[in-house]
Formats: C-alpha cells, sequence, structure tokens
C-alpha cells in the first residue's frame, strides 16, 4: 500500500514526502519491518523519508540509532532519498532529538515556530535552528535569517493571541536578562560568563533588570540604556538606588517593567514634565438582571486645558482605559494604535484577603514595539491606573 501510494504521488507530479508515523516505537519492537517500511517509501520515489516520534516518548540515544539505520539501509538499496526527522516535547526533548536526528545525518527538520502544537507541543525550530546555524556551523538557513527569529517569533506569538514566555530560549525578554549588583558587574566585564552567545546574533538584547538587589551599576547601565547620563559618584545615584529599594518594598517590581523604569528615572529629572495630569477620576459597575455594565469618567489637565471624559466597558479597568483615550489621543495623536498585549495581576499579600496589596503589570504594544508598566495599590482599580497612565505616557514621549 506503501508503494501504490508513494508511485500515484510521484505520477501525478508531486513531490512525496513520506511521514513515518510512530517510527522509534516500530523501530525498537520490530527493527526490520519499520526500515522495510522506509525502504519502500523510498523505491517508490519519495523524495523524503521523514522519522517521527509520534508520542514524543524517544530519548537522544534512540534518536541517532533510528536515524541512522534509516540512511545506512537507504543506502544499501542505492536510493538517495533525503531523510528527516520530525519530534513531539511530550518528555521535553523535542529540540534536543531534533539536533540528534541532524547530527546522526537528516537533513531536514520539521517543526513549529515557538513550539505550538498538539499536548506538549513540536520541535521549537527557533532554538533547532538556532542551535544548528550558531553551535554546529551548518548552512540550514539564508544570510541574516537568523538575526531576524526574536521578530519572528514574537510576530508568531502575537498572530496566535500567545503570550511568549520570558524564559524562552534565544528570543525571550529574559533570554539575556540579569539581575543582582555583582552578576551584573560581572556580565559587563565578560559576557560571555552568562552568555552563551552575543543575542544580537538571533535578533535579541541584553537586558539588565532593575530590583532590591540591583546596586549603583544596574542603575547606570540601565540609565544609559534609555540614553540616560547619570554620575555613578553622584548622591543623587544614591538616592535613586535607596528610592527603587522602597518602592520594591512597597510592592512595586520593575524586572518586567522596564517602561515604568525609564519613566521613573526621568521623573526624578528636577525638568522632566509629566504630559498630562489625572485630576480625578471614579468608576462604577451596575448590574440589571444579567447583564453587567461598567462606566467610568476620568477629568485630565492637559497644559492650560482640563478635558472630562467618560466611555463604557466590558469592566472598570476598560472602561478607564477607554475613558483616558477619549481624553487624550485628540492631542496625542501617538497614542492612536496602542493595544494593551496582556493584563496580570499579582495579590501580594494574600492574608490581608480583599484588603490586600494588589500589583498590576500591563504589556502594550504599537506595531512591532513592546512595553510594560507596573503599578501597585490596596485598589486594585489606582493599581490599573497606574500602570495604564505609564502605558500612555511611555507611548507619548
Amino acid at each position: 500500500m506503501i508503494r501504490e501510494s508513494v508511485a500515484f504521488g510521484v505520477a501525478s507530479g508531486h513531490e512525496v514526502i513520506f511521514d513515518a508515523e510512530h517510527f522509534f516505537d516500530g523501530f525498537a519492537r520490530d527493527r526490520d519491518y519499520a526500515l522495510e517500511v522506509c525502504a519502500a517509501a523510498a523505491q517508490a520515489g519519495a523524495a523524503w523519508v521523514v522519522l517521527c516520534d509520534t508520542n514524543g516518548g524517544s530519548l537522544p540515544l534512540k534518536i541517532r540509532a533510528g536515524v541512522e539505520a534509516v540512511i545506512e539501509r537507504l543506502a544499501s538499496i542505492g536510493e538517495s532519498t533525503g531523510t528527516g526527522i520530525h519530534t513531539h516535547n511530550d518528555c521535553e526533548l523535542a529540540v534536543a532529538n531534533s539536533i540528534e536526528g541532524i547530527a546522526a545525518g537528516a537533513d531536514m527538520v520539521q517543526g513549529t515556530i515557538n513550539g505550538y502544537g498538539e499536548r506538549c507541543g513540536n520541535a521549537n525550530l527557533i532554538s533547532v535552528v538556532a542551535n544548528v546555524v550558531l553551535k554546529l556551523g551548518l548552512d540550514a538557513m539564508p544570510s541574516g535569517s537568523v538575526a531576524r527569529f526574536t521578530d519572528l517569533s514574537r510576530t508568531v506569538a502575537e498572530i496566535a493571541n500567545l503570550a511568549l514566555p520570558a524564559q524562552q530560549p534565544f528570543v525571550g525578554q529574559g533570554a539575556f536578562a540579569h539581575k543582582g549588583g555583582q552578576h551584573v558587574a560581572a556580565v559587563l566585564k565578560e559576557a560571555d560568563a552568562y552568555q552563551h552567545i552575543d543575542p544580537a546574533l538571533v535578533g535579541n538584547q541584553q537586558r539588565v533588570l532593575v530590583s532590591e538587589l540591583s546596586g549603583r551599576g544596574s542603575v547606570l547601565t540601565k540609565a544609559r540604556e534609555f540614553g540616560l547620563e547619570i554620575d555613578r559618584e553622584d548622591p543623587e545615584t544614591r538616592r535613586i538606588v535607596q528610592h527603587l529599594k522602597e518602592l520594591e518594598h512597597r510592592g512595586y517590581s520593575y524586572e518586567a517593567a522596564d517602561a515604568s523604569f525609564e519613566l521613573l528615572l526621568r521623573r526624578l529629572n528636577p525638568e522632566y514634565r509629566a504630559p498630562w495630569r489625572v485630576v480625578d477620576f471614579t468608576t462604577s459597575v451596575r448590574r440589571h438582571g444579567t447583564a453587567v455594565q461598567a462606566e467610568a469618567t476620568v477629568k485630565v489637565e492637559v497644559g492650560a486645558n482640563v478635558y472630562h471624559t467618560a466611555a463604557s466597558g466590558n469592566g472598570p479597568v476598560n472602561a478607564l482605559d477607554a475613558a483616558l483615550r477619549k481624553a487624550l489621543i485628540p492631542g496625542f495623536p501617538a497614542l492612536k494604535g496602542v493595544r494593551l498585549l496582556d493584563y496580570k495581576v499579582r495579590i501580594l499579600d494574600g492574608a490581608a484577603g480583599t484588603g490586600a496589596t494588589t500589583r498590576v503589570l500591563v504589556e502594550s504594544g504599537k506595531g512591532s514595539k513592546r512595553w510594560a508598566t507596573v503599578g501597585c495599590s490596596s485598589n486594585i482599580i489606582e493599581a490599573s491606573l497606574e500602570a495604564l497612565l505609564d502605558a500612555l505616557e511611555y507611548a507619548a514621549r
């Protein structure tokens, strides 16, 4: 049946790729039969025989043995059919197994961007190709392609409407992130000690995270990243570090909120002028039958003018966001197209019950640009407003 199916496809003028589903399990149970199946497909004209770890349960040594055996079998019958590898991540080995297959002689790898797929996912092609090109030195991609991997990964995540984990290898925001005074100082002196490659090779960048562990070195590095010049020996620098520690003690966290930290540094400059000031705001939620309606009003001062706007939304935060935009976009057209991409709430002291301090982290974006802001308060609406205002102020600069 395999011969007939493959031959029919070839006769119809198609390139036939034969995916040998469950190959590695079949190879373990009946080696000869598994190899005969692959040989039959090759002899019928298949351009590729792809070996599939369908349930994702194989270990790298098993992958190598199977790939080598198939290549040897095809060579013994005079077939030059290409060999491919298709892995799943059920044992968190999809990338490792793909690389092992390539090292064993496979010259096609199947997978998905970011590893999206059934169950635990498929092989993440971003990681597979980055390793093959940058570590093994194989010419597997057109020149310059790997340097666009971070943009590619994040674009696919946005299209899929899935948040890209910060710890995603090579392309995540945390892949080359460092915090802690001594750690950051070491990275700045010898990046290779903590970074396995130059982040720019995959289109990513080194990040220094600021936290309660940060010293002056971390703050200075971050300031330079934002284009700000701060003198290490200036008493003001010590004040900034102390202020940061106080804020984090109150519940703020800037590790994942670079935009808020940049605004924090800029606001400490006496010459900085905020583009607007929220005079007051109100939110209300009403339930009528089974319908729940949220409304918000804001009064915003912009220069000599005060704008009073109202909006409704799916909830009080959404309504507040809509009211803010209605007040600000006429005077700040750069805010058009700014989207809220993610909204996270963390309760910091659960023992306090409904009176607990809440930290809100907002991720916003416009085009391909992304930034994150933070707010903190015992009032979740106030914390949300703070994070939203930072997001809009950052976009309006």
